[in-house]
């Protein structure tokens, strides 16, 4: 949890200039705080098959019920759902807040989310893989299985239909290839 989490942190620290430490950060930021109660249930549910399996033994009495209370938190004051069926890489960064909700599929690192944002399967098969270093804009949907190429630029209010490759930026409902080799990196 603490390596995913400290480049969540790092990352946000970067977009707001003026705060760098934890508690600002954590305050002032919802989608961090997001996170936070993301990488505990991961922790929590993975993290006794790792290196540190014996001090996730010790967590598990008082870590599941502060993550039950941090998850519902989110979800109610700023409805952001990040399920623990989700796999995401560190480096997420989450913007905005409101009606975003991320379950199975894997998002790889340094991915920048907006508000209005669903990605997850399309009914009961497997979900997206998206790449490392994709932005996706606000009122995005990626349902079903689909792959985003690593670099991709999703844009606001895009419906994702298919794959999208490499460093592509896609626009539209369903989205079009608007651009090929389309550097994102101003973004995120």
């Amino acid at each position: 949890m603490s390596g995913a989490f400290v480049t969540d942190v790092r990352r946000c620290a970067e977009k707001y200039s003026s705060r760098k430490t934890l508690g600002p950060l954590l305050l002032d930021n919802r989608g961090l705080q997001a996170l936070l109660a993301y990488r505990l249930g991961r922790y929590l549910l993975h993290g006794r098959h790792g290196k540190h399996r014996y001090y996730a033994w010790l967590l598990w009495p008082i870590g599941w019920p502060v993550y039950y209370l941090l998850s519902r938190y989110v979800r109610a004051a700023f409805d952001i759902r990040l399920e623990l069926s989700a796999d995401i890489g560190p480096g997420l960064y989450i913007g905005h807040f409101g009606a975003i909700r991320v379950r199975r599929c894997r998002i790889g690192e340094y991915c920048s989310i907006g508000r209005l944002t669903d990605i997850g399967p399309a009914g009961d098969g497997p979900g997206p893989v998206i790449g490392d270093r994709v932005w996706m804009g606000l009122h995005v949907h990626i349902l079903g299985n689909y792959r985003v190429g690593s670099g991709a630029t999703v844009s606001a209010g895009t419906v994702v239909q298919r794959d999208i490759p490499a460093g592509a930026l896609v626009l539209g409902n369903p989205a079009r290839l608007v651009w090929r080799n389309y550097d994102n990196r101003r973004f995120l």
